[in-house]
């Protein structure tokens, strides 16, 4: 077999590949002579410094990679589910600048504190700048939505449309649809949902509009947008599937 063995090629393709990690991450190309010297030494001594080059350098690498510290985050998050929450509550009674504030509202929406997160965008909006402040606006605006206050809800998409309509964005948009229809706004919500469902990146908008004109009695209309949905999350890739299933259980459960 000589050179060409199952063995020697192996040997090559692990080089190649610890070579390759070596300039990739920047490390000290002495990794790379060190490796071709063992090479002539025994595979006893190549296999040695493998292995020392992936405790020192491999692993850490992993450990730090993106991936890893989402799993761990994710891990800690089902193991402890408040701590995020008591986290950010601290640093509001610690520090209490307007991004703590803010950081504390948007998960005090998540958990469906609303009426803690109003109150922390309003106190965030007390500074001199905060009233008109687009994050702020848009926040508020989603917890009073979310609170059932409609009409507090639509003043404040209102202005964040005319503060910095960029802000006003296709979530900004849909709640603005939805604090309308909490107020029997119905032609309006109507008009809205026409609006944002055009571009809306998801199935939310459109399955919310069908759930509106089901309840006017435009059964006809809600049925298209129901069958829409269908359509479009079956040919859609996984990671679509995945994320749109509330929307699409609501679909398939509604289709007659």
């Amino acid at each position: 077999m000589g050179y060409f063995s199952p063995l020697n090629i192996a040997i090559l393709l692990i080089d190649l590949a610890m070579a390759w990690h070596v300039i990739r991450s920047g490390r000290s190309p002495m990794w790379v002579m060190g490796m071709g010297l063992a090479s002539f030494i025994n595979v006893l001594a190549l296999f040695a410094l493998w292995l020392a080059y992936v405790v020192m350098a491999v692993v850490p690498d992993f450990l730090n990679s993106h991936g890893m510290r989402s799993f761990a985050g994710s891990v800690v998050k089902a193991a402890d589910p408040g701590r995020g929450y008591r986290e950010k509550k601290k640093q509001v009674e610690l520090v209490g600048s307007v991004d703590a504030k803010r950081a504390l509202a948007e998960e005090s929406v998540k958990r469906g504190f609303f009426a803690e997160a109003i109150e922390l965008y309003e106190s965030a909006m007390q500074g001199p700048l905060g009233a008109s402040d687009p994050a702020l606006l848009k926040g508020l605006g989603r917890a009073r939505m979310l609170a059932g206050q409609g009409a507090e809800a639509e003043v404040l998409f209102v202005q964040l449309k005319q503060e910095d309509p960029a802000a006003f964005d296709a979530d900004a948009e849909l709640d603005y649809a939805r604090a309308l229809a909490l107020q029997n706004k119905n032609d309006e919500a109507m008009a809205q949902y026409e609006k944002v469902v055009a571009h809306y990146p998801g199935e939310e908008a459109r399955a919310r509009f069908a759930l509106l004109l089901e309840s006017m009695g435009q059964n006809d209309r809600a049925q298209g947008l129901f069958s829409e949905i269908i359509k479009s999350v079956k040919g859609a890739p996984g990671y679509y599937r995945s994320r749109q299933k509330e929307w699409l259980s609501i679909a398939k459960s509604h289709l007659r």
